[in-house]
């Protein structure tokens, strides 16, 4: 039986690998805000489940994921905000 828990690290995992996939078809999109946002919901969705099933190792990958798909968020922003002032 799938817990609720389980759907949402599957929904996780979804997000993850679309992303995944969308960069390898299309380089572009890797310069796109909804890039490291598919892997930010992806990473805290994944999250959620390990506090119903715990591992280390999940764990600290997802939180780096995170880390990095907010650095990622972050750049995508202040290019937009410097691209408006310069334009």
């Amino acid at each position: 039986m799938i817990t609720a828990y389980d759907a949402i690290g599957l929904a996780g995992v979804v997000a993850t690998l679309y992303a995944y996939a969308r960069v390898q078809w299309q380089r572009e999109y890797a310069k796109n805000i909804w890039f490291s946002l598919h892997n930010l919901i992806g990473a805290i969705c994944m999250l959620v489940t390990l506090s119903e099933n715990w591992n280390l190792s999940s764990f600290t990958v997802n939180v780096v994921w995170s880390c990095i798909s907010l650095y990622g968020v972050y750049r995508c922003l202040k290019y937009r905000w410097q691209s408006r002032r310069e334009g």
